[in-house]
């Protein structure tokens, strides 16, 4: 299934920092995670692989995207369409995009239609934090989260704060944030403006005659966020945060739309209160994930409306044991879309109840959860975990958990489709996830190993009918993800040092392929240094070769299977304070200029296969002003 002398040496490679590391701060060792059982724990208490994104580290690597912030995280790779403002999948421990559930700020962002997220679409200049929990969360979190949870906090800027970035393809980003704070009330901004000429995201055939596709794909996004929050002492603390952006982007496509604009925003107040041994919470939240197709006359819409309500409350019988219960309302609203429905609304009630347990040596966790979904019926699901500290900077842990995602209502009520029909009988996927893992945490670092394992049945194909000539969703497949995760984050020789490898085995439960587009092997490596008033990293990521989908071969006449090189690529990143109150910033990406396909296209006349075209080499510069 792996390979034992990979896994041995990544093994060893980490550890290997332990024993030549130099004494570092342990402050950062144990951060605090909301995310993975809503609620603040250490994040070697949560019994899950955890993994943070700070906003630190955010300007430290000057990375101008989300996908390729994700892309950095143990168990996650992505794979693009192009550059700025096309589609990226994420895949998390092999699981597709709709497998994951993506918040921000708690609030679901996918389009309901197809479980995509536009995940280029959330600018950075927005991010304050990323949380990404993995494995089945469905039983705190409901539908989608099959493989993990990825919580995109936006912006907590204690300082104003204004950064002006230009580099290659035209690009340029304005970006401001900052707090006003008075007595118990404290005002958060964050706002931005992206735009690129781009480049042309797919390679074409050198003798196929130029049509409107062999062009540049440029991309605009302007954004805008606020965060109020009022604290009292006899009513609780009260919080509402919007984000909103809009923008637009073109793309490659020979028979259709091929640019389209979109309009996304997410809005939540949130109460909560603590009463002697109770925490209550409530909120109520709002999104809208708007996509409009344009580039021709004829313009499609997909649009997703969402409204979820949420009351908590948090029981603490005593210092090593909680609990916790919530009732959930989400409604879902596709009526906005041009596609015709018969019907284009759904609402979902669920309750949940957890108990959790940490004696600071033995820790448990017990979560059940039902929801019911209108016209699919009842989901339950549940999670549990064991954990056991021999030391207190150790921590094994054992988890298993199930998981849901509900059909679409494209899959059940689409109509008048030229492409698709409804199934009306179409069931939930459904996962069954285990995970065995282990965290250490020193003085010089924090490590940490898991082995996880997770099968999804019913999976959701579209199969073609020849009677209709058309498509219809049926729960046929099923699919298994395992593997190995390792990851190190330490101190030695001088320089900071994170780096951690997966080893996956994903594949198809009814053929026994290797599922498409998954690399077996992923390795990430950042090394950085801080001397004076310079700041500077260099990055490393490493991908095997991956199966692509069945591509047409003209020259044969028939469809085939290959396999997509792996690939290295180097990125390079630098601050330096000028003064107080200015930084210059600096990022070279894919330094070698490395060509490399994650998705392809087709092949070409000469029998070499096309692709998306990848980021190239890239050179940005700018200056942060803070006041």
């Amino acid at each position: 299934m792996l390979a034992k002398s990979a896994l041995s040496a990544a093994i060893l490679t980490a550890l290997s920092f332990s024993v030549s590391a130099q004494s570092s701060s342990t402050e950062n060792i144990e951060r605090i995670t909301v995310t993975a059982n809503k609620f603040e724990q250490a994040i070697n208490n949560t019994l899950a692989t955890v993994n943070v994104i700070e906003r630190a580290e955010i300007e430290s690597s000057n990375i101008r995207d989300l996908p390729s912030l994700l892309n950095t995280v143990a168990g996650i790779d992505v794979v693009r369409n192009g550059g700025f403002g096309q589609q990226a999948s994420v895949f998390v421990r092999g699981a597709a995009t709709k497998h994951t559930l993506v918040l921000v700020d708690g609030v679901r962002i996918s389009d309901a239609n197809s479980g995509s997220v536009s995940f280029t679409n959330i600018p950075v200049n927005s991010i304050e934090k990323i949380e990404v929990v993995k494995g089945a969360r469905a039983a705190i979190y409901g539908s989608d989260a099959m493989a993990g949870v990825i919580n995109i906090i936006t912006r907590q800027a204690v300082q104003h704060e204004i950064t002006l970035t230009s580099g290659s393809h035209n690009y340029v980003n304005y970006q401001q944030a900052g707090e006003f704070s008075q007595d118990n009330i404290t005002l958060g901004y964050n706002l931005g403006y992206e735009d690129t000429k781009g480049y042309d995201v797919i390679a074409k055939d050198p003798v196929a005659p130029v049509g409107k596709d062999h062009d540049s794909d440029g991309y605009n996004n302007q954004n805008i966020g606020f965060n109020l929050t009022v604290n009292t002492d006899e009513l609780g603390q009260f919080n509402a945060i919007v984000q909103y952006s809009e923008g637009d982007a073109e793309y490659d496509n020979a028979w259709g739309n091929d640019a389209y604009d979109f309009e996304n925003y997410s809005g939540r107040i949130a109460w909560q209160k603590k009463l002697g041994q109770f925490e209550h919470s409530a909120s109520v939240s709002t999104s809208l994930e708007e996509n409009t197709q344009t580039g021709i006359p004829k313009h499609d819409i997909y649009s997703t409306d969402r409204v979820e309500f949420e009351y908590r409350t948090l029981y603490r019988l005593n210092d090593a044991t909680q609990f916790t219960g919530a009732v959930n309302y989400l409604t879902e609203d596709l009526g906005g879309s041009t596609a015709t429905f018969s019907e284009t609304q759904r609402d979902n009630q669920a309750v949940f109840l957890g108990g959790f347990y940490d004696d600071n040596k033995w820790l448990a966790n017990v979560v059940v959860r039902s929801d019911d979904y209108d016209y699919h019926g009842r989901a339950n699901t549940y999670t549990t975990a064991f954990g056991v500290k021999p030391h207190r900077d150790v921590t094994f842990r054992v988890n298993h958990g199930t998981a849901f995602r509900a059909p679409s209502l494209t899959n059940t009520f689409v109509a008048q489709s030229p492409w698709y029909l409804p199934n009306a009988d179409i069931k939930p996927e459904e996962a069954t996830n285990n995970e065995i893992g282990m965290s250490l945490s020193t003085r010089w670092g924090r490590y940490d190993v898991a082995v996880f394992q997770n099968k999804i049945d019913n999976l959701i194909s579209n199969q073609y009918d020849a009677d209709s000539g058309k498509y219809i969703p049926y729960n046929v497949d099923k699919a298994t993800m395992e593997g190995v995760e390792l990851s190190a984050n330490v101190s030695a020789f001088g320089f900071e040092h994170s780096i951690n490898a997966t080893f996956l085995d994903a594949k198809d439960g009814t053929t026994g392929e290797k599922l498409v587009r998954r690399p077996s092997e992923s390795f990430n490596y950042t090394v950085a240094r801080s001397w004076d008033k310079l700041d500077v990293n260099l990055a490393m990521q490493y991908r095997s070769s991956r199966p692509s989908i069945n591509l047409y071969d003209s020259n044969l006449g028939q469809s085939m299977a290959t396999i997509l090189a792996g690939y290295t690529v180097f990125n390079l990143g630098a601050n330096y304070r000028l003064f107080d109150g200015l930084t210059l910033n600096a990022r070279l990406e894919n330094i070698a200029g490395k060509d490399y396909i994650t998705a392809a296209t087709g092949y070409a006349s000469n029998g070499n296969v096309l692709g998306y075209t990848s980021l190239g080499r890239q050179a940005y510069v700018g200056a942060t002003v803070r006041f």
